[in-house]
C-alpha cells in the first residue's frame, strides 16, 4: 500500500508575500504553504514572481539525474530504507545538481557566509528500497522566485525504473542574519540556462 509523508521545517516559514504562488505544474491551481510568520522582510523586492515550468514536451530538459545505491546502514529493522533517509538522497542530489550545472555548491555557499535552507518538503512513498538496490535520483527545477527554488524529486529503481518515491521541496536562500535574500543573479542565470537554454531577464 502506498504511503505518504509530509515534512516541514517550522523554523523557516513562508511570508505573506507568497500567498499568490501557483503550482508550476498546473498554473491554474493556487497553492500556498500556510504557516505562522516568523520574519517579515522589509524589502518589497522579496515578493515572489514565479518563473513558470517548461511546458511539455520540453519539461524533461529541467531534470538532472544521478545514480545511487542503497547502503546497509540506511536500512531500518524491517530491512528497507528508512523513510528518514530519503530527504538525504534529495539533498545530495540537489547539491550534485548545483555542482554540475552551476558555479555554486552547498560548501561554497556556506563558506561565503550564506546558507540554503529547506522550508517545505513533501514525499509520497510508492515502494521500498532494499540493501544493494541501485536507483536513479531525479531532480527537477520546477520554478523559482527571487528567494526560493522549487524542486521536484523522484526515485526509480534500476534496472526497470520501478517508481519508488515522488516528492517536492522548496529551498530558500538566507543571508548572514538568517533572513531570506535574493538568490544570486549568477545562480538564477545558470539555472535558467539549464531549464530554458537562455539567461533569465530578472
Amino acid at each position: 500500500m502506498p504511503m505518504s509523508a509530509c515534512l516541514s521545517n517550522s523554523n523557516l516559514l513562508t511570508t505573506p508575500s507568497l500567498r499568490n504562488i501557483h503550482y508550476l505544474s498546473n498554473p491554474q491551481r493556487k497553492s500556498l504553504v500556510v504557516a505562522k510568520q516568523r520574519f517579515q522582510p522589509k524589502r518589497a523586492q522579496l515578493s515572489a514572481n514565479i518563473h513558470p515550468l517548461l511546458q511539455e514536451p520540453n519539461a524533461d530538459r529541467c531534470v538532472y539525474q544521478i545514480e545511487l545505491s542503497v547502503r546497509d546502514y540506511e536500512l531500518d529493522q524491517f530491512g528497507v530504507v528508512n523513510n528518514a533517509v530519503y530527504p538525504n538522497y534529495c539533498q545530495h542530489g540537489f547539491n550534485e545538481f548545483l555542482k554540475a550545472c552551476t558555479s555554486s555548491s552547498f560548501d561554497k555557499i556556506t563558506r561565503s557566509g550564506y546558507s540554503i535552507a529547506l522550508c517545505g518538503v513533501s514525499f509520497k512513498f510508492v515502494a521500498p528500497l532494499k540493501s544493494g538496490d541501485r536507483f536513479f535520483m531525479n531532480i527537477k527545477i520546477s520554478g523559482w522566485s527571487k528567494t526560493r527554488l522549487f524542486l521536484e524529486h523522484s526515485i526509480v529503481k534500476l534496472p526497470n525504473e520501478e517508481p519508488i518515491m515522488e516528492g517536492s521541496a522548496t529551498t530558500v536562500w538566507l543571508d548572514k542574519n538568517y533572513r531570506p535574500m535574493r538568490i544570486p543573479p549568477l545562480t538564477i542565470s545558470e539555472v535558467s540556462k539549464w531549464c530554458f537554454g537562455e539567461k533569465s531577464s530578472s
